[in-house]
């Protein structure tokens, strides 16, 4: 079985210690067993990263959240140069944009990408998002979110052509339901966006070389159980480099 490794949310209470949680939103689990795959979930004590806890898993799930943390961008890291399949949702795409700015950072310093140079270039700009995240409005409609929420959130999606998100919708529009008030601002060439709102909005990148399956989308397919060919793709893609 195709074991997922889903990538937790850290909450930090620097006063009490029981505070300190790694949560996991039970949605993604639960569409990754649909599709016959084993979701697991990574341990990061204190929010720190172990490249040991990532060597058993045959691919990675950025859920959304709230904080991007450094093991966020790490992971992200581990993932493309091992060629294992990654999808990052909501605050998993904003953390792919994150990582595609920290490593045009870091190259154009000159300097090697690895661990030490994504971790040290993050923790220095981590508190400055505006870097590249732009605050946006009317794609959070709720203070609050519940189950009949979904469709008070969904607005059209729009597919690009010759990509890895129209290959598995087969559409160019889909309805999907965005919770968030903030998107990126651009992404590199390391990066294609693969689909825009109707404000033209990033909602969809996915790493260029096409040899990687690393896909991120800003709305949010783990609310419904017609995104299952989504999740089934990125699971069969983990089991393909396990055939090979």
């Amino acid at each position: 079985m195709i074991k997922i490794g889903i990538v937790p949310t850290y909450s930090e209470n620097k006063t009490r210690p029981f505070l300190n949680t790694l949560n996991f939103v039970s949605n993604y689990p639960k569409r990754l067993l649909e599709v016959n795959s084993t979701p697991l979930g990574i341990l990061f004590p204190d929010g720190n990263f172990y490249e040991s806890e990532l060597q058993s898993f045959d691919g990675f799930l950025i859920p959304g959240g709230s904080v991007i943390r450094p093991y966020h961008l790490l992971t992200i890291h581990y993932a493309i140069t091992h060629n294992k399949p990654l999808l990052g949702v909501c605050l998993g795409l904003q953390a792919l944009g994150a990582y595609d700015y920290v490593v045009n950072n870091i190259k154009s310093q000159n300097k090697i990408v690895n661990y030490e140079t994504i971790m040290e270039t993050y923790l220095r700009i981590m508190s400055n998002e505006d870097l590249y995240l732009k605050e946006v409005k009317n794609h959070d409609p709720e203070p609050t979110f519940y189950n009949d929420s979904v469709s008070k959130a969904s607005h059209m999606i729009y597919i690009k052509p010759n990509t890895k998100l129209f290959e598995i919708y087969n559409e160019a529009e889909i309805m999907e339901p965005s919770i968030h008030n903030s998107v990126l601002k651009q992404i590199s060439k390391n990066f294609i966006v693969s689909a825009v709102s109707k404000e033209g909005y990033i909602e969809g990148i996915e790493y260029r070389d096409q040899n990687n399956f690393v896909i991120g989308v800003q709305f949010h397919p783990e609310l419904e159980a017609k995104n299952n060919i989504l999740f089934k793709r990125f699971v069969d893609e983990c089991r393909q480099r396990l055939i090979n």
